[in-house]
């Protein structure tokens, strides 16, 4: 407790002054006595109960002085102090991602989160609150907000986006509302490194609140299906993110019934890939590791199967290793002499080195090789972005000796030290860069898989719009001549509706989904991101700005309002007591 005007303290002289003319007055005590007979009666009560009768005798006196008092210690101003948020202003980032689902001590981490910014609300002391939560658009959902009513439903309505964090997004939103005052930022999420705070500013304070507990997590890190002649092979990547061997039942399933069961051990930090064949027909399937580890959405996901074209024609002028690929993935295969490859009328896909027929194909398709244009050499490790082709693909270990040069126009998806090894064009065809003669990338199983992903994704019909990250916005050319179509669960469950020709706006909850406008449906999937599935001890930390590390983290709350309701007692308190024993006297 403290003073903030002890200057006042010379008042104590008045309730002193009026204490010593009250010891110095002369003192008359009113005994009166009918009979002598009820004497010692008399003094039997007052021996008994002096204290009372004394207090009776003098109520106004100790009312008054007790009133005095109160009027010097209230303006002396006493407060006591509550502890506070540092800073003029506090600014709240909150990670959104999938990975806030992860259970810790029987709740989740966003729910951990949530509690931790409600009690920071109590500590504001009215100083503005700013929360800006994360995602591919960070959202400031406060802004400089002071009332504590209103703070707290905020928090309460926050919901985790299924998004990835981009949290250096939010870092730069956040940057704007520093100025030049000192602020308090406190970044909820799961991980993050000290190096990706600016730390250039001098007052700001940061709070990192991570993920502090180890986690045990199983994940299915990628899945995927194609049709063949003796029903739908199934290839499924998990992955081991503990220290331990872990043992867990595999589950794939269709829309009517399970189709396998496998007991799996994955070891330690490990991913092991598994294949099966010959499932049954389905509409879709989905994978399901019935594990008990502390992150559940990456145990669970779906793959439409698509009506896909089955066949794929490779030019007889390419190596004779390419038609092997597809062929060890139970991909039929047909040779077709390079002189007629821009005469198929038959629906396939083209595998070809012949740069010439790009815009004559009908169809998307795989370029091995140019035949128009000569090749360079090249030095350095081969580098891929995150792409579908090479979910199962690692490319990494792979040597180019030489490289076709680059299409202007198209997206390089893979590159050999600073020189493009692999693109896509705008309509979807898929270009490597490299003879199969300049590199020693058949000796290595990604060779069949990436062939394999290759027919997966030029051969989707038009009735499935491809894969989705959640909340992804996507332009969609979706050709109904009315202008609603809505978007429901595989379990028939009704979600939102879009207009044509609007951003297309994917569900946030990964999983399968249907677009439905009259009788035309169209099919698609929702999934995590692989950065999404996985899951890292943090740590919760502090970094003091220079300017801010000084300031007091309390704030001041006053004793007055609270002496004054008391002296308005003391008032009425005192009146009654006069009354009572008469004004006159």
């Amino acid at each position: 407790m403290g003073f903030n005007q002890l200057l006042f303290l010379w008042t104590a002289i008045f309730p002193i002054a009026v204490l010593l003319y009250y010891f110095f007055r002369k003192k008359y005590t009113k005994q009166p006595v009918s009979s002598t007979l009820f004497w010692q009666e008399i003094m039997r009560e007052t021996k008994a109960s002096p204290y009372l009768q004394h207090l009776q005798r003098n109520a106004l006196f100790y009312l008054q002085m007790i009133a005095m008092i109160l009027l010097v210690f209230a303006l002396l101003q006493p407060f006591w102090k509550t502890k506070a948020l540092a800073g003029e202003q506090i600014v709240f980032i909150v990670d959104t991602s999938a990975s806030m689902e992860v259970n810790t001590n029987e709740t989740t981490l966003f729910d951990t989160h949530k509690k931790q910014m409600l009690q920071l609300a109590e500590s504001l002391s009215g100083k503005p609150l700013t929360i800006i939560t994360t995602g591919n658009e960070p959202t400031v959902v406060l802004r400089a907000e002071t009332n504590t009513d209103q703070i707290k439903s905020e928090i309460e309505k926050l919901e985790v986006s299924y998004e990835e964090e981009n949290i250096s997004k939010s870092l730069d939103i956040a940057q704007s509302f520093f100025q030049n005052l000192s602020t308090s930022v406190y970044v909820f999420t799961d991980v993050l490194d000290r190096q990706e705070l600016p730390l250039q500013y001098e007052n700001v304070t940061w709070q990192v609140e991570g993920l502090t507990s180890e986690v045990v997590n199983l994940s299915i890190k990628r899945f995927g299906a194609t049709k063949t002649n003796t029903g739908i092979s199934a290839l499924i990547q998990l992955e081991n993110q503990s220290n331990n061997e872990q043992t867990t039942a595999l589950v794939v399933a269709n829309e009517k019934k399970e189709l396998l069961k496998e007991k799996v051990t994955i070891p330690p930090n490990e991913t092991i890939t598994l294949s099966f064949d010959e499932l049954a027909e389905s509409t879709f399937l989905k994978a399901s590791l019935h594990a008990n580890d502390g992150y559940a959405l990456d145990n669970t996901m779906t793959v439409f199967m698509q009506d896909q074209l089955s066949t794929v024609f490779v030019d007889s002028g390419l190596h004779a290793l390419v038609r092997t690929a597809f062929q060890s993935m139970d991909i039929e295969v047909s040779s077709v002499p390079t002189e007629q490859i821009g005469l198929l009328t038959e629906e396939g896909i083209v595998v070809t080195n012949q740069f010439g027929l790009v815009d004559q194909l009908e169809r998307p398709a795989l370029f091995i090789g140019r035949n128009d244009i000569s090749a360079i050499e090249v030095n350095g490790g081969v580098q891929t972005s995150e792409h579908a082709l090479f979910s199962f693909a690692n490319l990494s270990d792979i040597y180019v000796s030489s490289v076709y040069p680059e299409i202007q126009g198209y997206t390089t998806i893979a590159t050999v030290g600073d020189e493009p090894f692999i693109q896509v064009s705008p309509r979807g065809d898929i270009v490597v860069l490299a003879d199969i003669q300049m590199t020693d990338w058949p000796l290595h199983p990604s060779f069949p898989l990436f062939m394999w992903s290759v027919k997966e994704q030029l051969s989707a019909g038009n009735t499935y719009l491809g894969t989705f990250t959640p909340n992804e916005r996507r332009p969609q050319s979706l050709g109904s001549a009315v202008n609603e179509w809505e978007i429901y669960t595989m379990e028939d469950s009704y979600q939102y509706s879009i207009e044509n020709g609007g951003a297309f706006i994917a569900p946030k909850k990964p999983g399968l989904y249907v677009l439905r406008s009259n009788d035309i449906e169209k099919n698609f999937s929702v999934a995590l991101s692989q950065k999404e599935k996985e899951i890292e001890k943090g740590e919760t930390y502090k970094v003091s700005g220079e300017q801010i590390k000084m300031s007091e983290n309390y704030s001041q709350h006053s004793f007055v309002p609270y002496i004054l309701l008391l002296l308005l007692l003391l008032f009425v308190i005192e009146w009654e007591v006069q009354r009572r024993r008469g004004f006159t006297s």
